[in-house]
């Protein structure tokens, strides 16, 4: 029951079926709710303990007739479509929950509350989800997807390199004299702790043998020099093929030696050499070295394309005549390394390795 402004008590009832009644066939005259609240002060009940009974009841009942609360009437509450989640996650997000708005012209979608960030773990891409607004009244928050993070590193890149991960007895030295005869491992070492790569007292291994071939098969070949001291070796520091030149010379012993070093190669990756540097000699000096220098220089383009060929493990091949060339006093006899020739040589391999993460 409410009074009107000329005091006559007029039933509940009516008010509802005559606003019902106005709704449908009136349907864009019904009251903001704005302008609702201007009169709904004046409804006063006679009995002063019902007041606010009244004004609720008849504030309820206007509601029910404008079709919802807010500006938009709700659509019935679809599900929000929630967060999508992390790519590399494995639990999806929660998605949003059902609207809570009646169907057709009820009370209307309360604000959905949408998804909840997912929980799907990081994203592999660092992406963040769209997540879902809800349609239901209101838009709803959404889930915002997962956050995910930036993008995933996939561990340490190639381009990275530890320095200070090897130790001296996973470096080995094979060759002959050039090696042998020489303070060349003994030099490399240096620089070696000098960059962090070696403990002050840890040092490479040198198993070179003077007068050894590549391709001969003897005991002591430089293959064989390998395969005798593999255990545990990581890397590896060569020559080879200027005996096979100078004490032979022959076609066929330059395609032995292309063979034993196929085959040694296929040793490095059978028994876990990560990578491995290959020196060639420098032009001899002096006329006496003619025949070496014409076998040299046959041997010299198919052993580097071998060594180029190689990816497993990789093979870096070192082309000594650009530090050797117009430096006579790196040698002594025209061939073998004299005094002055160790540490330039050196510093040659060293840049190699350094370079190329040859044992950091």
């Amino acid at each position: 029951m409410y009074t009107n402004s000329e005091g006559t008590i007029t039933p509940l009832g009516v008010l509802v079926g005559v606003s019902k009644l106005r709704a449908e066939s009136e349907p864009n005259s019904m009251p903001k709710l704005n302008s609702l609240a201007a009169f709904v002060p004046s409804f006063r009940s006679k009995r002063a303990g019902l007041t606010h009974l009244t004004v609720g009841s008849t504030v309820l009942v206007a509601l029910a007739a404008c079709g919802g609360v807010g500006p938009v009437a709700g659509t019935g509450g679809s599900v929000g479509a929630g967060g999508a989640p992390g790519a590399g996650g494995t639990t999806p997000a929660s998605g949003g929950t059902t609207a809570s708005g009646g169907h057709g012209p009820g009370t209307g979608g309360a604000v959905s509350t949408g998804g909840s960030v997912g929980t799907g773990g990081a994203a592999t891409g660092g992406s963040t989800g769209t997540g879902g607004a809800a349609t239901g009244g209101s838009l709803g928050t959404g889930g915002a997807g997962p956050t995910g993070g930036a993008s995933g590193t996939g561990g340490e890149s190639s381009g990275d390199c530890q320095v200070g991960t090897t130790m001296g007895n996973e470096v080995l030295f094979i060759g002959e004299s050039f090696i042998a005869a020489s303070d060349i491992p003994e030099e490399t070492t240096k620089l070696a702790r000098a960059a962090g790569s070696l403990g002050a007292s840890d040092s490479y291994v040198d198993k070179s043998v003077s007068g050894t071939w590549i391709g001969n098969g003897a005991g002591n070949s430089i293959p064989n020099q390998y395969l005798d001291n593999k255990t545990g070796v990581r890397f590896v520091i060569m020559d080879g093929g200027g005996n096979d030149c100078w004490q032979g010379g022959q076609a066929s012993d330059r395609t032995n030696a292309l063979n034993a070093a196929t085959q040694l190669f296929q040793d490095f990756e059978a028994n876990g050499v990560e990578k491995f540097v290959y020196m060639f000699y420098a032009d001899p000096i002096g006329s006496q070295y003619n025949d070496l220098k014409a076998c040299l220089d046959l041997l010299r383009p198919d052993m580097k394309a071998l060594c180029d060929a190689q990816t497993s493990p990789k093979c870096y091949w070192l082309d000594l005549r650009d530090t050797w060339n117009g430096h006579n006093e790196y040698t002594s006899d025209g061939i073998h390394v004299a005094g002055p020739g160790n540490v330039p040589t050196a510093t040659a391999i060293w840049d190699v390795m350094e370079a190329n993460c040859v044992a950091p």
